[in-house]
């Protein structure tokens, strides 16, 4: 399958027809060079890289691993959405890949992500998502407890204030404040993707919020996109040693990996492998 961004349009005009069997564009002195003729270069070269790649891959195959996996144990704990009158959303992203600890029960565990309600009808309060690493104050593995409060073990830093570590950022909820979802996750790697080599990000997502029997196809979704130098900045010109914001450079062709969950129903793979 080959991209599906039409290029032949204006400003492009890349009018490459593999059908032609034209494999070299030749330049010649006294003759412009045409933009069209340089971006037909690249489609040459693509094409080539891309039947070669069909030979060995299939559109979706892995190239280089990025590891799948499932977490059936997705602890999570449901907290307050404000803490002595401050809304805890305002630093509540910081929160991630920092060890937390329960001021009563005395568990420690690193956070692995937040969500919050206005991302999912799905989620009723602010949530945290953690790898526990210590047992309770008895030696027994126990969730964080409901009304506990929170502290993280280094500074949370938000703006130009500053909660020491040690010091409650948040507080459980009063009931059923601790629950087990699910996540699948990628990690850094690379798929061929309509005859390209394109990287994808270590990415995780919540298949179910507060359960951990998920049924849903995952996989990655397809974005392919034509950026300019209004919304990447390093596409100005920089022969200079900086941007020169007088001067864009030309576009790009963006193809984007995302990890995704569908309903088993949802067989539309337009834009889905699996």
């Amino acid at each position: 399958m080959s991209q599906k961004t039409n290029l032949n349009v204006n400003p492009y005009y890349d009018d490459f027809d593999s059908a032609k069997n034209f494999l070299k564009v030749l330049f010649k002195p006294g003759y412009p060079v045409q933009s069209r003729e340089l971006t037909t270069l690249q489609s040459i070269l693509q094409n080539q890289v891309g039947s070669f790649g069909s030979h060995i891959f299939k559109d979706g195959s892995v190239v280089v691993p990025g590891n799948t996996s499932y977490d059936g144990q997705f602890y999570a704990v449901k907290v307050n959405s404000s803490l002595f009158g401050i809304d805890i959303s305002l630093y509540i992203d910081k929160l991630v890949g920092k060890t937390i600890t329960g001021q009563v029960s005395g568990i420690t565990a690193r956070v692995q992500k937040v969500v919050l309600p206005t991302e999912s009808d799905d989620v009723e309060y602010v949530t945290l998502y953690v790898k526990y690493l210590e047992s309770d104050n008895n030696s027994e593995f126990t969730q964080f407890r409901d009304s506990e409060l929170l502290s993280a073990n280094s500074n949370i830093v938000y703006g130009n204030t500053t909660i020491n570590s040690g010091t409650p950022f948040a507080s459980a909820i009063s009931s059923d404040a601790a629950a087990i979802g699910s996540a699948a996750s990628v990690g850094d790697g690379i798929y061929f993707i309509r005859g390209y080599f394109v990287n994808v990000s270590a990415q995780t997502i919540i298949l179910d919020y507060y359960t951990n029997t998920p049924s849903y196809r995952v996989g990655l979704t397809i974005t392919e996109s034509l950026i300019n130098a209004k919304e990447d900045e390093s596409l100005f010109d920089n022969a200079k040693g900086f941007s020169n914001y007088a001067s864009p450079g030309a576009d790009r062709l963006k193809i984007s990996l995302e990890l995704t969950k569908r309903e088993l129903t949802d067989r539309n793979d337009t834009n889905f492998v699996e």
